[in-house]
């Protein structure tokens, strides 16, 4: 719908709601057009955003360190020479879309706003950024080279890019350099995906870009699916849990801009607990459920094998299925015994298949220590130990870190596990529901973990968002989300203090007044009193 249609009708819906004109005969039918088109706005508010997000991304985005093919694109060349305006820029369309997302909680509860309006929002706000250049990471670059390498029939998990390709290649020049000589530490499912766009698009940057973006739209649509349905068997409404997770400013800024794998680590994990819980659904009803279990521990398995962290889905599968047996009569024991032996068979069938059609060993299962040479500050015990070490230093005791790093991170591991177990046994008792155990399980694992990024809450959040039914969930999840949508750079590396200040300066200026500017156009058309 055109934006002055939604502002027009607006105007005559707040006129109406407030007597204006005349008496009004269904005042709650008027009151809930008024939300509709005022969501409408919004979603326009958070289009505008999307659309300086793609258009200055391809100056301010993560670009290619040699030969970048993003300055042959219309707008390219102008937006690259620009660093800082364009990255104010983008930045400024990220506050726009945060401003709108998080506007649009007051509204998602309405009759009116249904599913369907929420996916069209998805659209509105995916398109622009969909052909961009990457955002607010490098590390899709890492995900090309590593497709190559497959692609070429070499091992990605017995060295870097560099000592595979070549200093020479164009791919493995653009990985960054703490990924450059370090061995993939993603497993085959994510591994094959970027060795099929290797041979598609010929190793071309663009079009690798493109595809593996597309990709992860795909698998968000198909995690969108599993949402609305799984919110549905925890009395979540779909429309929230969709609001809250696919909406959500990190998994359009970091999933879709910047491409990560776990846009399809959580497509197959979600997919996959929703296809169980029907398949044990179906077992409850006397009916044959286990194909339909066998298809989903599967998917789960593919989903681990993107990244580890996706095989703890197959733990609370088992659990639900063991609770099942337990139902209709087993002993515990037996039950849990059955539900741990078919997702370990499945996990091991699973993986020896991918592994045999893709041609890909098993390096992925001793190469996940890579990572942890990272120092994230978002990490809890990593800051703990970090700290720790400074303050032995100072104390003139000597440098320490790195053997407090391994006791904090080891005993982080072993709570957040011990953490995962008991949701695991609830998940038994019937005391939480098995996608709430997965989130809660997840959340505190990703607290706990080593290395933490913005985007990694995703894992939680999204299972969360069809359970948690709790206003301070939502608030927290807000919160977060809107915080950390401003914490990275566009372009996903460190700059100067002074350029760092100077483009987040120009970006708060430039809110003001859009913001400001706004306000007084829809105060003028009564919109807002």
């Amino acid at each position: 719908m055109p934006l002055t249609s939604v502002l027009a009708r607006l105007g005559r819906a707040g006129s109406r709601a407030a007597g204006l004109h005349g008496p009004v005969e269904r005042p709650g039918e008027h009151l809930r057009m008024h939300a509709y088109y005022r969501f409408l706005l919004l979603r326009w508010i958070g289009t505008v955003g999307a659309l300086l997000i793609g258009v200055a991304g391809l100056g301010a985005g993560a670009l290619p360190v040699v030969d970048n093919p993003y300055r042959h694109l219309p707008l390219g060349d102008v937006m690259s020479r620009m660093l800082q305006t364009s990255s104010s820029l983008v930045l400024l369309g990220v506050g726009l879309l945060v401003l709108a997302w998080v506007l649009m909680w007051r509204y998602v509860g309405e009759r009116s706003v249904t599913t369907g309006a929420l996916k069209r929002t998805l659209a509105a706000w995916t398109l622009p950024i969909l052909f961009t250049a990457p955002l607010f990471t490098q590390d899709i670059y890492s995900y090309l080279a590593q497709g190559a390498i497959v692609a070429e029939d070499m091992d990605p998990y017995s060295a870097g890019p560099v000592q595979l390709l070549g200093t020479g290649h164009p791919l493995a020049r653009s990985v960054p350099f703490i990924w450059a000589e370090s061995p993939s530490p993603y497993g085959p499912v994510a591994l094959s995906v970027a060795a099929a766009i290797s041979v598609v698009t010929d190793n071309s940057i663009v079009l690798g870009v493109l595809v593996h973006r597309f990709i992860n739209v795909v698998s968000l649509i198909g995690a969108g699916w599993a949402v609305s349905r799984l919110a549905q068997r925890c009395g979540v409404r779909p429309a929230t849990a969709l609001w809250l997770g696919l909406l959500n400013p990190l998994t359009l800024l970091h999933l879709v801009g910047g491409i990560h794998n776990e846009a399809i680590l959580l497509g197959l994990l979600l997919i996959g607990m929703e296809i169980g819980l029907r398949g044990i659904d179906r077992l409850s009803s006397s009916r044959n459920g286990w194909g339909l279990l066998v298809a989903a521990s599967a998917l789960i398995t593919c989903a681990g094998l993107v990244k580890v962290t996706g095989f703890i889905g197959l733990g609370f599968l088992g659990m639900a299925l063991a609770r099942h047996l337990h139902v209709r009569g087993r002993n515990p024991v037996v039950a849990i015994g059955i539900g741990a032996a078919f997702m370990t068979v499945a996990l091991v069938v699973t993986t020896v298949i991918v592994s045999v059609i893709s041609g890909i060993g098993y390096g992925w299962i001793t190469g996940q220590g890579g990572a942890a040479t990272i120092r994230s500050w978002m990490s809890v015990t990593t800051a703990i130990g970090v700290t720790a070490g400074a303050l032995g230093e100072a104390l003139g005791l000597g440098d320490h870190t790195e053997a407090i790093l391994t006791i904090t991170r080891s005993v982080g591991i072993l709570v957040a596990g011990a953490l995962i177990v008991r949701m695991l046994f609830a998940t038994f008792r019937g005391t939480i529901h098995p996608v709430g155990g997965l989130g809660v399980g997840t959340f505190v694992l990703v607290i706990l973990f080593p290395v933490v990024h913005p985007w990694y809450m995703l894992w939680a959040i999204l299972p969360l968002a069809t359970w948690a039914n709790r206003s301070f969930f939502r608030v927290a999840v807000v919160g977060y989300s809107a915080a950390m949508s401003f914490f990275v750079l566009p372009r996903g590396l460190a700059l100067p203090a002074p350029t760092v200040i100077t483009i987040y300066g120009w970006a708060i200026v430039a809110g003001i007044i859009v913001i400001g500017l706004g306000w007084w156009i829809l105060r003028r058309a009564r919109v807002i009193t």
